[in-house]
C-alpha cells in the first residue's frame, strides 16, 4: 500500500468525532479476511469505504469513492481499476454488491454485526456517539428501521465466508431490536 495514502487515511480514521467508524473498523476488517484472497482493488475499497465520514452527510461514501479516485489516480493507477474501487465503496452504502468482488468487502464490513454481544453492543453504543446531535428517540427509530431492513433481506452476507456468519448477525439485530422495545 502506498505509504503517504496509507498515513492520509490512518490520520482521517483517526478524527475525534469518530467512535465507531475508526482504524479499529478497518484493522478488524482487514484481520478477519486475513486468510482471504484480497485483490489489492479490495483493499484499497476496505480502506477508503468510510474514508470520509460524518454522521450528518448522506454522501459519505459518494465521498469517500471520489477520494479513492484521486489519491489512486495520484499513485498512477489505470482508470479501469479506480472505477472498481469506486464501485466496490458505494456498494458499502447499500450493502448490496454491483461490482465484481464487492461481494466480500460488504461482508468483511458487515462481519461486526455478527460479533460475540459484548463486542456487537459496544459497536452499537460507539455509533450512538457519532450520532449524538440525534435525539433519542430518532436514533432508536433509524437505528430500529435499519435493523429491520437487513433482516427482511433474504440474506445479509453474499460470500460463502460470510454466510457462516448470517445467523449470528440476525440474532444480534434481532436482540438489539428487542432491547429497543
Amino acid at each position: 500500500m502506498n505509504e503517504s495514502l496509507l498515513l492520509d487515511l490512518t490520520r482521517r480514521y483517526c478524527e475525534p468525532h469518530r467512535h465507531y467508524h475508526t482504524i479499529e473498523h478497518i484493522a478488524n476488517m482487514l484481520f478477519v479476511g486475513r486468510d482471504l484472497d484480497l485483490a489489492d482493488e479490495q483493499i484499497y475499497a476496505i480502506w477508503y469505504h468510510d474514508a470520509i465520514y460524518d454522521s450528518r452527510s448522506e454522501t459519505n461514501e459518494e465521498d469517500s469513492a471520489d477520494l479513492a479516485s484521486q489519491a489512486l489516480r495520484s499513485i498512477g493507477w489505470e482508470e479501469s481499476r479506480i472505477a472498481l474501487v469506486q464501485q466496490m465503496v458505494l456498494d458499502t452504502k447499500s450493502h448490496e454488491p454491483t461490482a465484481p468482488m464487492s461481494d466480500i468487502v460488504i461482508d468483511l464490513d458487515m462481519s461486526s454485526t455478527a460479533a460475540d454481544w459484548p463486542e456487537y453492543e459496544r459497536n452499537r453504543v460507539n455509533i450512538r456517539r457519532e450520532h449524538e446531535w440525534v435525539s433519542d428517540e430518532e436514533f432508536t427509530k433509524g437505528t430500529r428501521q435499519f435493523l429491520q431492513s437487513f433482516l427482511d433481506r433474504d440474506r445479509i452476507f453474499w460470500t460463502e465466508w460470510g454466510a457462516a456468519l448470517e445467523q449470528r448477525a440476525r440474532n444480534n439485530m434481532q436482540r438489539a431490536l428487542a432491547d429497543m422495545a
